[in-house]
C-alpha cells in the first residue's frame, strides 16, 4: 500500500463475485482451475492512501492457473503488479475469521474484519468490514466499508450475489494560490469580499459562472460521498460445459454531500462456444447512467445517457501460441460520438514455453468515467464535476517476457496509444471580472484553489517499461518494476500531473517461520501542474516504507509499519502535502 499524502480513506463498498478471479491487465480467454477454499483479502497495514479505492470484497480460490495474453501496465494507471502465471497453492487454515487493528502518529486508524458466515463445500457467505483513517487535525481523512458476499456453486454454474457501502469524509487541506504565490482566501476576503470571479475552464455543459470572493472562499471545508452496491451474477463453470457464459448486473449508487447523485446499472454479459478447436464468442458490457444535483450544485452534465460495449472475437489457442481476432465498439447515447469503434487484435507466442514469449496486438478502449471512479482518483474534485468519457481508438504495443534463471521472471514492452478526450486534473482557476485591470492585472485577479478542475486535450502516449519479480524457495521475494512515460498532448505543453518516470521496488523476506520484514520504494518524476498559463515542476515523489510482522502463535500476529522514511514533503496532487514520516503498529487475529 502506498503512502499518501491526503490520507485516506476506504469507501465502503461492495459486491460481488466471491468467485472471481481476473488477472489484472487481461482480457482473453482463460482456462481456470480452482479450488474452492476460504481465505480472506486484506490490504497491507498502515499504509494511508490518498486515493482510496473501491474494493469489492472478493475470496481467493487457489490453485488458480490462467491461459493469457499479458498485456503492458494501462496508461490511467501508475505501475501495476507483475501479472503472474500461476497462483501457488495455500494450505487449508482451519481458522477462519481474521481481525486487524493498528495505531499510528496523525492519530492514523486501522481495522479489518472478515469472517465466512456459511462456509460448506458449495455455499459461501462472508462477511468483511474494513476502516482507515487519519484524524490529523489538517489533514483528517476517514473511510469505512461493509461488505456481505454469496455464493452458490451448483454442478455446472455458479450462483453468485453482493452487497455493500461504504463512506468517507475528509477535508479539503491543500494551499490556494494567487498568480505569485500561496494565499489565504479567508484574509483575503475580509478587504476584497465582493470582488467578482468568473470561474475558467468550466466543465461538463455549463456555462462560465460568476463568484464573489466571498463565495469562493466560503466553500465547504469538507466533503463527505457515500457509496452503495449490489450485485448479482451467474456464470458457468470452468471446463464444465462447451458453452462458457457469465451474466451479471451491478448497481451502483455514488453520492457526495456537495455535489452529485449517480445512479449506475452496469450490465455484463459474456458468451463463448467452441468452433472445431478453436473458440469463438461475444462480450456486451452496457452502463445505464442517472444523475440528480444536491446540495444546491449546478449538474454539469446530462441527466440521463447509455453506453452499450460490444465486442466479438474469434479465439485461436494452441500449445506453444495463441490469437484473439475481434473487433470492439462502444455505442454512446446522448453525448459524444454514437460509434466508438476499435480493433482487438493480440497474439502470443512462445518459442520455448518455459523461458521465453512474445506478444503484441492492436486493441482500443473506451471508459466510462463515473463520479466513482474520479473520485476516487481525485477525491478534491470541484463538487459535482462528472468527467466525460474517454475513448482510446488505437492501442499497438508488443513485448517480451523471459525468464532467465529459474524463478527470475523478466517482462519488458513497448506501448503506444491515442487517446481521445484525455482529462487531465489542474487546479481550479477563477478571473476577477473588473475592466480596469485588463492591461494591469493584480496578482490577486487570478486564484487557482484547492479543489481541482479537469481540461481536455486529444493526446498520444508511448509507453516503455519492464517488470521482474524473483522468489527464491518461498523466503525471499523481490518484484522491480519501472516505466517511461512520453505524453504529447495536441492543446496543452505538459500532460498535468502525469510523471514522466515512474518505479517501484518490493521486498520481502521471511527471516524464519515467525518473522517477515518488508520494504517498498516508490519513484514518481517529471510531472507539471498548471497554474493559469504557468507549467510548475511538482517535487518528485519518494517514497521508501519499512515492515515488519511477527507470528506469536497461531491465532496471533504482531506488525509495525515505518511509512515515508525519508520524510519527502511530495504532492500527489498540487497544493497537498503528503503525510510526514510515520509509524503504524498493531496486531491480527485469527478466530
Amino acid at each position: 500500500m502506498r503512502t499518501s499524502k491526503y490520507i485516506a480513506a476506504i469507501g465502503l463498498i461492495i459486491s460481488s463475485s466471491a468467485f472471481s478471479l481476473e488477472a489484472q491487465d487481461t482480457i482473453l480467454n482463460r482456462s481456470v482451475s480452482v479450488e474452492r477454499e476460504y481465505r480472506p483479502v486484506i490490504q497491507d497495514a498502515g499504509k494511508i492512501n490518498s486515493v482510496p479505492q473501491v474494493l469489492e470484497p472478493s475470496v481467493v480460490k487457489t490453485p488458480a492457473t490462467y491461459s493469457d495474453f499479458n498485456l503492458p501496465l494501462n496508461a490511467d494507471y501508475n505501475i501495476h503488479t507483475l501479472a503472474a502465471a500461476e497462483l501457488a497453492p495455500e494450505k487449508p487454515n482451519n481458522k477462519e475469521g481474521f481481525a486487524r487493528i493498528g495505531l499510528g502518529n496523525y492519530l492514523n486508524t486501522l481495522v479489518d474484519f472478515a469472517y465466512p458466515v456459511i462456509n460448506t463445500p458449495d455455499i459461501k457467505l462472508d462477511f468483511s468490514l474494513n476502516h482507515l483513517a487519519t484524524f490529523d487535525t489538517k489533514q483528517m481523512h476517514s473511510t469505512t466499508k461493509a461488505a456481505l458476499s454469496f455464493d452458490k456453486l451448483f454442478k455446472t454454474f455458479d450462483l453468485y450475489a453482493g452487497v455493500g457501502g461504504g463512506h468517507e469524509y475528509f477535508k479539503y487541506y491543500g494551499d490556494n494560490f494567487n498568480r505569485d504565490s500561496v494565499v489565504d482566501l479567508s484574509n483575503l476576503a475580509v478587504t476584497k469580499g465582493y470582488n467578482t470571479y468568473i470561474e475558467m475552464n468550466p466543465a461538463g455543459v455549463n456555462a462560465p459562472r460568476l463568484f464573489n470572493l466571498n463565495m469562493i472562499a466560503g466553500e465547504p471545508n469538507g466533503e463527505t460521498f457515500w457509496r452503495f452496491n449490489s450485485t448479482i451474477g451467474v456464470r458457468s463453470l470452468p471446463l464444465s460445459t462447451d458453452l462458457h457464459y457469465l451474466a451479471e448486473v451491478h448497481y451502483n449508487i455514488f453520492s457526495s454531500l456537495n455535489g452529485l447523485t449517480e445512479n449506475n446499472v452496469h450490465t455484463k454479459a459474456s458468451f463463448n462456444s467452441p468452433n472445431q478447436k478453436n473458440r469463438m464468442g461475444i462480450d456486451l458490457d452496457m452502463n445505464n447512467m442517472m444523475y440528480n444535483s444536491t446540495g444546491g450544485t449546478q449538474l454539469n452534465f446530462w441527466n440521463n445517457y447509455t453506453v452499450l460495449m460490444l465486442n466479438p472475437y474469434y479465439s485461436i489457442e494452441r500449445e506453444n501460441w495463441n490469437v484473439r481476432l475481434g473487433l470492439k465498439a462502444a455505442f454512446s447515447f446522448v453525448h459524444g460520438n454514437f460509434i466508438n469503434p476499435s480493433a482487438d487484435v493480440v497474439a502470443e507466442w512462445k518459442p520455448f514455453p518455459k523461458f521465453l514469449s512474445i506478444y503484441g496486438g492492436l486493441t482500443g478502449d473506451y471508459k466510462v468515467n463515473t463520479l466513482d471512479k474520479i473520485y476516487s482518483e481525485n477525491p478534491y474534485l470541484f463538487s459535482g464535476i462528472r468527467v466525460n468519457d474517454t475513448y482510446s481508438p488505437s492501442n499497438l504495443f508488443a513485448g517480451i517476457k523471459l525468464k532467465i534463471v529459474y524463478n527470475l521472471l523478466v517482462d519488458a514492452y513497448v506501448d503506444f496509444r491515442q487517446i481521445n478526450n484525455q482529462y487531465f486534473f489542474v487546479n481550479k482557476e477563477y478571473l476577477q471580472v473588473n475592466p480596469a485591470l485588463t492591461s494591469n492585472p493584480s496578482a490577486d485577479s487570478y486564484l487557482f484553489t484547492d479543489r481541482f478542475n479537469v481540461i481536455y486535450s486529444n493526446a498520444t502516449l508511448f509507453k516503455t517499461g519492464v517488470r521482474m519479480a524473483y522468489n527464491y524457495q518461498n523466503t525471499v521475494d523481490v518484484e522491480l518494476k519501472g516505466a517511461i512515460n512520453n505524453w504529447t498532448v495536441s492543446t496543452e505543453p505538459y500532460a498535468w500531473n502525469k510523471p514522466k518516470y515512474e518505479a517501484e521496488l518490493n521486498v520481502g523476506v521471511k527471516i524464519n517461520p515467525n518473522l517477515s520484514v518488508s520494504a517498498n520504494a516508490y519513484y514518481e518524476g517529471g510531472r507539471f501542474a498548471k497554474l493559469g498559463t504557468l507549467a510548475v515542476p511538482m517535487s518528485d515523489k519518494v517514497d521508501i516504507n519499512l515492515g515488519v510482522s511477527y507470528k506469536y502463535n497461531s491465532w496471533l500476529t504482531a506488525f509495525g509499519k515505518i511509512n515515508n522514511l525519508i520524510n519527502n514533503q511530495f504532492q500527489n496532487f498540487y497544493g497537498y502535502d503528503v503525510q510526514g514520516t510515520n509509524l503504524m503498529i498493531g496486531a491480527a487475529f485469527t478466530f
